[in-house]
This record gives C-alpha cells, sequence and structure tokens, in this order.
C-alpha cells in the first residue's frame, strides 16, 4: 500500500543526536522484532522465518517526537521485503545504523550498540551476527557489480558514485575486527 506516513527520515548525513542515540537504536530493533513475529508462521513468510524488509536503515525510517525525543515509528521502502532469517534484517540494522565500517572511530563503542541491538531484539544467536553482517556486505557489492554489468541503470548509478568500493572497504573493516566484535557478544 502506498501511503505518507509524516515524519522525519534521516535521509541527510548530518542528523539530530535523537536518530542516532541509545534509546532509537534499541527502539530501531523492538520495532524489527514487532514486524518480524507479526509475520512468523504466515503464509507471507513461507517456509522462512519471517518476513524480512532487507533494506533497515535510517533512511528507510521515519522518526517521531516521543516525550520530546525523535524515536523510530515506522520503516519505509518494502521494495526488497522478502521472506528471510531474523538475524538477516538486525545484521542489516547494525551494519547500517552504526555505520560499520572505516569511518568507525570507536571499535567498543560500536561492539557495545551492537549488542544493544541484538538484547533490545532478543536475539537467539548473537555469536552470528558479525559473520551475517559481513554476508550482508559481500551480496551488496556483489549485486550492485553484476545489476551494473548487466545494464540496470540504478545499478551503474552506485558504482559510478563509488557505493561498491565503500561497500568493499566496510567489509575489509568488519572482517579486520571481526574476533573483537564477536567477543564483546559473548
Amino acid at each position: 500500500m502506498l501511503s505518507h506516513l509524516a515524519g522525519h527520515v534521516a535521509w541527510e548525513p548530518r542528523q539530530p543526536a535523537a536518530v542516532s542515540s541509545d534509546e532509537s537504536l534499541a527502539a530501531v530493533a523492538r520495532l524489527v522484532r514487532e514486524f518480524h513475529d507479526l509475520t512468523a508462521g504466515t503464509p507471507l513468510a513461507g517456509e522462512h522465518e519471517v518476513v524480512c524488509h532487507n533494506d533497515l536503515s535510517p533512511r528507510n525510517t521515519v522518526y517521531r517526537l516521543c516525550g520530546g525525543s525523535l524515536r523510530p515509528v515506522a520503516f519505509i521502502d518494502w521494495d526488497l521485503a522478502a521472506p528471510g532469517a531474523r538475524i538477516h534484517d538486525v545484521a542489516h540494522v547494525c551494519w547500517q545504523y552504526l555505520g560499520l565500517g572505516p569511518a568507525v572511530v570507536d571499535l567498543a563503542e560500536a561492539a557495545r550498540r551492537m549488542g544493544l541491538i541484538a538484547d533490545s531484539y532478543e536475539l537467539t544467536d548473537p555469536q552470528r551476527l558479525v559473520s551475517t553482517v559481513l554476508w550482508w556486505q559481500d551480496r551488496c557489492w556483489r549485486g550492485i557489480e553484476a545489476g551494473a554489468d548487466a545494464g540496470d541503470v540504478a545499478m551503474v548509478r552506485l558504482r559510478d558514485a563509488g557505493v561498491v568500493r565503500d561497500v568493499q572497504q566496510a567489509y575489509q573493516w568488519v572482517s579486520d575486527h571481526q574476533d573483537a566484535l564477536e567477543r564483546a557478544l559473548r
């Protein structure tokens, strides 16, 4: 269903602090859990655990004032939604909302916030979270390359904008810090 949902969408690189606060991050994880729970065992999920959004990020999140601060209330841009595993969306949240990659300044803080996401979602298998982030990053840059090679204009635009390089660098950063991130999640 296409409709308008009023609120703040975090498209710009600079955002109000509330968008990236621990409270908002925990609320994002709980919101993901809520829609996963609503789709679990339904025909939409098919043989999979749930329906996954597959593109969760601040730019696909609507924030509204709640108790004086911006908090996530809904997700938009569902064109990649498909049956999948819960951990796929949770890992995507970690990658996109935390900006996992070379721009991360504080590894311990990134690891703590990954734990906050896993705990807020009530993820049962957080030990798989980092490897699933790597799976997403690998899948992403390869998908852009394949689409661009096939002539998909949007994928050509992304490749030309340097997105493949950026995702490859993010993958390398997560790979380089995989052990530390996984230790923090135990």
